[in-house]
């Protein structure tokens, strides 16, 4: 966000009010000029020579996001540099979960990074790197997100479903916030509405050695499942498994409080145990491709031999750029359902576009 402060023309008379004015744009004019027509002086070089300037921005997911002056923000793929020189500062990851801060310089020797600051000089080899990013970002500047959508209407059963889902992650020097909305609604002639509804809030710390701390807030909707709502708290922690260019797979361990208000009967108070395990695979070629899936069971620990399982399964590919197609697979299990005689099983699948920014 910008502001601007009106210069005070101190005179009598518009004579003098009109004489101020151009002084006053010029002066206007110079204390703008720095900030749009700021240089931007961090210098990619590619492994075929070729030589690009402008602002880096990051590198996540095996892309080196550049932004240049003339032809925008460009992502490289990041097999492909040779070497990075910028002089702000940076946050560096490598592959075994080390963190480094400072500025980036080319290494003494081929495919080499080094970072330098008052505290070190470290170098890296290109390849062991996995993460970079600028600080001192705007808050604008961290979020990133995407937003999906698909409808369906089958005209010989009067089915109509939309599936809508959207993430927004933050992220900052050592933690990251992220929300993410699900919602999926069916309606039909002659059959009762269907609603499943999702929404998170989570927060994760990261550690050395790709340890990881985090907690989370849920609000959930499934009526299929026999509840009308539930909210719950979590907290816990785990470990990239793996933590690479093309692919990461998550394991962590939580301990779960939940509010249920089922369709029929009392709210209740639940204590739960968890296990999540989440992979993602991811393509930087053109077109861009990910794979996403995420498994979580549940056991109940004040409701014993009660258990639960999440499962959810995403591929994207990108059209331009941007823009993307998705296939989504879910499937969701309860043993003991709140309402009795609800079904114990909730699955679907979807087809829709999506956007990211």
């Amino acid at each position: 966000m910008r502001s601007a402060a009106a210069p005070t023309l101190r005179g009598s008379r518009r004579g003098r009010a009109a004489a101020g004015l151009p002084l006053a744009a010029a002066v206007l004019l110079l204390a703008g000029a720095p900030a749009s027509a700021a240089t931007k002086t961090d210098v990619v070089v590619l492994l075929n020579g070729d030589r690009l300037t402008g602002e880096v921005r990051e590198l996540n997911r095996g892309r080196l996001s550049l932004k240049t002056d003339d032809i925008g923000t460009i992502d490289i793929e990041w097999d492909k540099v040779a070497s990075v020189d910028a002089a702000a500062t940076f946050s560096v990851e490598d592959l075994d979960g080390r963190q480094f801060f400072g500025a980036l310089r080319p290494g003494l020797r081929p495919a080499e990074l080094r970072i330098v600051s008052t505290q070190g000089d470290w170098a890296l080899g290109l390849l062991r790197v996995v993460v970079i990013q600028r600080l001192g970002a705007t808050f604008w500047q961290r979020l990133d997100g995407a937003i999906d959508a698909g409808v369906s209407y089958t005209s010989s059963s009067e089915l109509l479903k939309i599936d809508l889902s959207s993430r927004i992650v933050m992220t900052r020097r050592t933690y990251e916030v992220s929300l993410d909305g699900e919602s999926t609604m069916t309606r039909q002639t002659d059959v009762e509405d269907t609603r499943r509804n999702n929404l998170t809030l989570a927060y994760g710390r990261r550690y050395s050695n790709h340890w990881v701390a985090f907690g989370q807030g849920q609000v959930e909707q499934n009526r299929e499942l026999g509840f009308d709502v539930r909210g719950a708290l979590a907290a816990g922690g785990g470990r990239y498994l793996v933590q690479g260019r093309r692919q990461q797979l998550f394991s962590g361990l939580a301990l779960r409080v939940n509010r249920e208000t089922p369709l029929e009967g009392e709210t209740t108070t639940n204590t739960e145990a968890a296990l999540v395990l989440t992979y993602d695979l991811f393509a930087y070629d053109f077109p861009k491709v990910d794979v996403y899936a995420d498994l979580a069971g549940f056991a109940s620990l004040s409701d014993w031999g009660r258990t639960r399982l999440e499962a959810d399964v995403r591929v994207k590919r990108e059209l331009v750029k941007d823009f993307t197609i998705s296939l989504r697979a879910y499937e969701s299990y309860d043993s003991r359902p709140p309402t009795a005689g609800a079904d114990r099983h909730d699955y679907g699948a979807s087809f829709g576009f999506g956007w990211s920014f």
